[in-house]
């Protein structure tokens, strides 16, 4: 009973640069029972060869259904009492698994744990940078959450590159909606949170998580995200702080807007550089930066705000989602 089995669900799918770096930190788990279920989602790169070369591995083979139908095809399959969740882009810690399963033990009644993400010690400047940039942002999010004094705690929701579930419980609520990603993990924890589960955050429990190797990858991925957000406000209404963040730059645009054709021309221009001032301001104090990396992070702020909120629209006036 203090070891029940847990299954390791991870879809790949063109991830030949990390998935071998993925599979062999889950081999040194200090965990005896564990199972361990790789979803190759139609790659066309070498995944499937690397994938080969572990035989105690079981490998489900699927041709493009996206990461969202992938795990809950895992999930029907697995035999563990709990199912745990990464990505193929990650690599995890030695005690991971003890971790998540430490919060129910902590909480028994929880449903669902997460832990927190790190940086790869190998990962690039840029994928450093966009790091910091996240978790500087985090207050937002809540996807790059503060390290909590008090440990173990209660939380809305896990990104699901570091979290574990009672199988029963995914099961039984319908795993995640397939077809949308990213942003299945918050729809999921969004419905269970609805129906009154329990989720909880345990710190210790770290992944170390690549990310974006350059300015367009970083932007696609804001897009992808804002698409997702948009769909959910659509589907539930607004339920997370970052869902009202088009709405206030809207308000704020109108305003100056309002402002350049009804005030005095020296008006303008004050209110202008005091936001402008203000702006800037905001930025330099509360993400830190190194002054070397300033301007990068007003780039970063830059393309995130646009492309986020381009994909917020997106996902608001899609008709049908669809996002592998």
């Amino acid at each position: 009973m203090d070891t029940p089995l847990v299954s390791i669900i991870i879809p790949a799918k063109n991830a030949e640069s990390t998935i071998r770096k993925c599979l062999n930190s889950i081999l040194r788990v200090n965990y005896p029972s564990y199972e361990l279920i790789i979803i190759d989602d139609g790659s066309t790169d070498d995944t499937p060869k690397i994938l080969s070369e572990y035989k105690d591995i079981k490998t489900i083979t699927t041709s493009g259904i996206g990461p969202s139908k992938a795990r809950n095809i895992a999930a029907k399959e697995a035999k563990g009492e709990f199912i745990a969740f990464t990505d193929a882009d990650c690599a995890v810690d030695v005690n991971w698994l003890n971790e998540l399963l430490s919060g129910f033990k902590i909480i028994p009644e929880a449903s669902a744990c997460g832990g927190r993400q790190e940086l790869p010690q190998d990962a690039s400047d840029f994928e450093k940078n966009v790091f910091i940039f996240m978790k500087k942002t985090g207050f937002i999010t809540d996807y790059m959450r503060k390290i909590n004094k008090n440990g173990i705690i209660e939380v809305n929701h896990n990104p699901s590159c570091n979290a574990i579930y009672k199988k029963s419980v995914f099961l039984k609520e319908g795993g995640f909606l397939e077809n949308l990603w990213p942003g299945e993990d918050v729809e999921l924890d969004y419905r269970l949170r609805k129906k009154k589960y329990k989720l909880v955050f345990n710190p210790k429990a770290i992944v170390y998580h690549y990310r974006p190797k350059n300015i367009n990858d970083f932007s696609k991925m804001t897009f992808r995200y804002g698409k997702a957000q948009g769909f959910l406000v659509r589907k539930y209404g607004f339920f997370r702080v970052i869902h009202l963040v088009p709405f206030i730059l809207l308000s704020w645009v109108n305003l100056n807007i309002f402002g350049i054709l009804t005030y005095p021309y020296m008006t303008k221009i004050v209110l202008f550089s005091l936001v402008l001032i203000s702006l800037l301001s905001l930025i330099i104090r509360v993400f830190i930066f190194k002054k070397k990396n300033i301007v990068l992070f007003i780039i970063f702020f830059i393309r995130s705000l646009a492309s986020w909120n381009i994909g917020f629209i997106r996902g608001i006036t899609m008709r049908k989602i669809y996002f592998n």
